[in-house]
């Protein structure tokens, strides 16, 4: 019995996982990119056309996003709130539930596992940086 428990607890608390070093966190997307920005992308839809989805990421943890469903839906959806980075500085978790790793340039949608989405559309789960915005979206 006490050998099940072990096998169990190493399951859940996630054997084989390495803890982030200070060096790691150090070199990560929160300490060593300008994540702060506009980024827009269109994601694939089963009920749409797409998703057009822009997100604005503010310091000190802020977003606000706007998404599209484009052909089906003329009503837009804004929202806003805040987000936290997980334990490696690398992925950013919506406070609606949505995940993203972030890259210098860009930012993809992840899965509830913290995954990348795999498939023929992979790459269509990315929005990109948009560079020399006039105007945040925010305002």
């Amino acid at each position: 019995m006490k050998n099940a428990w072990l096998i169990l607890s190493l399951v859940l608390f996630g054997c084989g996982q390495q803890a982030p070093t200070v060096n790691d966190i150090a070199n990560s997307s929160m300490n060593t990119i300008q994540w702060q920005g506009v980024y827009h992308g269109v994601f694939p839809c089963p009920s749409c056309d797409g998703m057009d989805t822009t997100i604005e990421l503010l310091p000190p943890n802020k977003y606000i996003i706007h998404t599209v469903r484009l052909g089906s839906d003329p009503n837009p959806y804004r929202g806003h709130g805040t987000f936290q980075w997980d334990k490696t500085g690398n992925i950013i978790v919506l406070d609606r539930g949505h995940i993203y790793q972030v890259m210098p340039d860009h930012l993809y949608l992840l899965d509830i596992e913290h995954k990348r989405i795999t498939g023929p559309d992979a790459e269509r789960y990315r929005v990109d940086k948009v560079k020399g915005l006039s105007q945040p979206v925010g305002s």
